[in-house]
């Protein structure tokens, strides 16, 4: 009898532990919100979306739960100098005494140690747009930049058109560039003044990324997300290193692409894509993935159906979900930012550090399946944060459309 009474009361506890589990390990569909500051899941995929995976672009982050690892606290430190609407920052390989600050209205200058050069690194003001969302918009050096003394920069020209142009630094003086030695690699032209991307990155592959929104206006009216033979609503992969320049689709189905960035320590691709009317997000492509992905713009916005009849033709499963999402109750415009690879910041290493324009929020997730959250010390104190910037050493910038440029330093 007793160990009848003994069998019986282990099998009520065991059933008792199944019970717990099950009601403390919320289901993806229970863990998703709709709107708030909560974390956002993307849809499970299908099996056969799983088995995509494996072999190609789509990402399985999206569908594991959330993991509540928390950012450390950070502290924001002004540069003394005030920029005319500076769009970005970065800074030459290895060079850890300059930054250089990309303004939309058409110039780059350098604060070289701590001090703003009175002389530009580049003026092609003449050249450019700056109406709305136009401008010199990003710049990025070449990988071989010491020996070649190649940058390459984005902007729209009086016309409104993009126009990526390579540039070299002046052989007389490393501080000024050599403003005749221009070559075009890149037109498309903007049938708007809005969304146009602006982004360059070299990846990890040695070619150069360009970002480029949708052409414009609100709502893709020119079906540009999922054309695959238009340049518009994309991410180019460029190899600069022949000639001519080669130009081949990378990624599609983005609205605009407001910064995106490869993890210096993995190559990982990270990006902000600007939302319609209710939902912003970042995406996310593992090391190393093949070219094809589709983030199903303007089928979708974020994980929710936009257009129903373009959403329609397009296969669900064979799309590039958003690892976070968040709604416009939040903020209304992703800027997306860096995995923080630094060193004076040991506890932020491996946090991807992205923000919204609009409301001044600042979060952090470490890695694709982790949980976004606010980084207390910089989250809510800059207003208009048009862009992040990294120098030559890994720390982060957080840049302000209103002039000013903050580092993100130690609490």
């Amino acid at each position: 009898m007793k160990r009848l009474i003994a069998i019986i009361v282990a099998a009520a506890v065991l059933v008792g532990l199944v019970l717990l589990v099950f009601v403390e390990s919320p289901s993806p569909e229970k863990a998703s919100a709709t709107s708030g500051d909560t974390e956002v899941t993307s849809p499970s995929p299908s099996p056969s979306a799983s088995a995509a995976v494996a072999a190609g672009p789509v990402s399985t982050a999206t569908t594991a739960l959330s993991r509540a690892v928390t950012a450390p606290a950070v502290r924001l430190q002004k540069l003394p100098q005030t920029f005319t609407k500076p769009v970005y920052l970065t800074a030459a390989p290895g060079d850890a005494s300059r930054l250089f600050v990309v303004e939309k209205t058409g110039k780059i200058v350098i604060v070289q140690n701590g001090a703003r050069l009175a002389k530009p690194f580049l003026d092609i003001t003449s050249k450019v747009s700056t109406g709305g969302e136009q401008g010199l918009l990003s710049m990025a050096f070449d990988p071989q930049y010491a020996s070649n003394g190649r940058f390459y920069v984005d902007y729209t020209n009086v016309n409104g058109d993009t126009r990526v142009v390579r540039y070299a630094v002046s052989k007389g003086d490393p501080n000024v560039a050599n403003a005749g030695s221009a070559r075009t690699v890149l037109s498309v032209h903007q049938p708007y003044s809005n969304h146009n991307g602006g982004q360059l990155q070299f990846g990890p592959d040695g070619r150069l990324y360009v970002g480029l929104g949708d052409g414009g206006s609100e709502g893709d009216p020119n079906h540009y997300g999922q054309n695959r033979s238009a340049l518009l609503s994309k991410i180019l992969r460029l190899n600069v290193n022949v000639s001519p320049v080669k130009v081949k689709k990378y990624a599609m189905g983005l609205r605009n692409p407001w910064r995106f960035s490869f993890d210096a320590r993995t190559g990982a691709l990270w990006i902000g894509d600007v939302g319609q009317d209710k939902w912003e997000e970042v995406d996310y492509l593992r090391p190393g993935a093949p070219a094809g992905a589709n983030f199903g713009w303007s089928a979708y916005e974020g994980t929710h159906v936009y257009n129903s009849a373009i959403a329609a033709s397009v296969k669900k499963s064979s799309l590039t979900w958003p690892v976070t999402q968040y709604s416009h109750s939040v903020g209304n415009a992703v800027t997306g930012g860096y995995v923080y690879r630094g060193t004076a910041i040991p506890a932020l290493r491996g946090f991807y550090i992205f923000a919204d324009f609009a409301s001044g929020r600042v979060w952090a997730m470490k890695g694709p399946g982790g949980a976004r959250s606010a980084l207390s010390g910089a989250d809510g104190q800059v207003s208009q944060i048009s862009s992040f910037g990294q120098d030559a050493n890994g720390e982060l910038y957080v840049v302000s459309l209103a002039g000013s440029v903050y580092k993100i330093v130690p609490r």
